[in-house]
Order: C-alpha cells, then sequence, then structure tokens
C-alpha cells in the first residue's frame, strides 16, 4: 500500500495579507519610536525658551565680570598711586629732616691728629664730606649729632664750627644711612679725602655698620619748612 504525501498550499491573496499585517506594524512601532526620540513642538519652544534664557545669563555674567574687572584695575591703580605718594612723602620728610632715620651705613671719626695748623679741619673739609656722601647715596647724614639738612649751614666761627647754629670742633663723629659699601668706596676711592687725611696727617677712620639711628633737625632749623602734604 503506498503512502501518499499531502502538502496544503496556502492561497497567495493570504501571503500577501499577512506581509502587508507585517508591514503595517513595523511602521506602528517605528511611528511610536520617533514620537519618543522627537519632542513634541511644544517641549520644542520650551527647550529654546530655555537656550535663551542661558545665552542671556550668560552675557549677564560676562558684563558682570568685565565690571568686577574694571572695578580691581581702578582699585589697584589707586593703591599704587597711594604707595607711590607715601613712598615720595617719607622721601621728602627725610630729605627735610623731620623724622628720625634707621638704617645701615657708615661711621666716620674724623681728627685732626698730627696736621699742621693749615691743615686742621675746617668747615670746608666738613663740605667737602658731606658732599662726597650725598653723591654715594646717603639718605640721611648727621655730624656731631646734628641732621644735615638742606637748611644746614657749616661755617668757621673764631675756634670753632657752627652746625646748624651749635658749636662744634673737633674731633669730628660722622653718621651716613645708606649702602655701607657704596659710602665707604666713595671716601677710600685714590685721591679722596681718606687717602687725603693720610698724606695731611689728619687721622680718619670709616666703620660700616648695620644699624645707625639717625634724629630729626633740632626745632629750630625745622621751623622755617612748610609741612608737607601728601
Amino acid at each position: 500500500m503506498a503512502v501518499g504525501c499531502m502538502c496544503m498550499r496556502v492561497p497567495s491573496s493570504q501571503i500577501a495579507v499577512g506581509f502587508a499585517a507585517l508591514l503595517l506594524g513595523l511602521m506602528v512601532v517605528v511611528q511610536f519610536r520617533l514620537q519618543e526620540v522627537v519632542p513634541p513642538p511644544t517641549q520644542t519652544n520650551q527647550l529654546l525658551a530655555l537656550l535663551r534664557q542661558s545665552e542671556q545669563k550668560r552675557q549677564q555674567l560676562a558684563q558682570q565680570v568685565a565690571h568686577l574687572n574694571m572695578l580691581l584695575d581702578k582699585r589697584l591703580s589707586q593703591e599704587a598711586s597711594a604707595a607711590h605718594l607715601q613712598s615720595q612723602l617719607v622721601q621728602a620728610e627725610i630729605l627735610a629732616g623731620t623724622v628720625p632715620v634707621e638704617g645701615p651705613g657708615i661711621i666716620v671719626h674724623w681728627d685732626n691728629g698730627n696736621a699742621p695748623a693749615a691743615y686742621q679741619l675746617s668747615d670746608i673739609d666738613l663740605l667737602l664730606l658731606v658732599n662726597e656722601l650725598r653723591a654715594a647715596g646717603a639718605e640721611a647724614i648727621s655730624i656731631n649729632g646734628q641732621r644735615i639738612t638742606a637748611q644746614t649751614e657749616i661755617r668757621s666761627a673764631a675756634n670753632y664750627i657752627l652746625i646748624n647754629d651749635t658749636q662744634s670742633a673737633a674731633p669730628f663723629t660722622i653718621l651716613a644711612i645708606g649702602s655701607p659699601s657704596t659710602l665707604s668706596d666713595a671716601l677710600t676711592l685714590p685721591g679722596g679725602l681718606y687717602q687725603e687725611s693720610q698724606q695731611e696727617g689728619l687721622l680718619m677712620t670709616i666703620t660700616k655698620a648695620r644699624t645707625l639711628t639717625i634724629p630729626a633737625a633740632p626745632p629750630a632749623l625745622l621751623s622755617g619748612i612748610a609741612p608737607v602734604n601728601p
């Protein structure tokens, strides 16, 4: 008995309907996914509004930063000007001798020694010494405790020398505030005051000091000086 194979044939119309149903399902799924990815118009407008607000905020912050930088630059400029004026005031007070000065410098002891009468120390010698020290950058100078300023008068009178109208005579102790090495070198140069003193029989010793204090000029000398205003 022969066994036969029974095969069922599906009509082509059913295949077409099934394929169409499959495509329709895929389209529904794709549309649903697109709705999840692409926001609706209302959300898009909200995002654009947020972006505009963020840009406006960024511009406002940039303007605030620029304004603060301008204020900082102005403040720094004012502080620099104030510091410069303060430095000028201090220098003016030092030059006028209205304030005491403290700092490193040198001590010069100057005496007649064995010098003949014609070579003994005079007002001219003291003036030369003061000029040498000032040229070497001395900030403040005193002779026998008398502050030397632009108003100071050094002159001979009988057997003594007047300094700020105060009688003084050898030996002289001169204090000068400034760079100790520079001030010392200025006096010990070949042909300078130290060498001349040795040749004339005068005694001069120069000592470097870490800290010296030079007093202010006497009140009588300062009475004719107008106050310095910053």
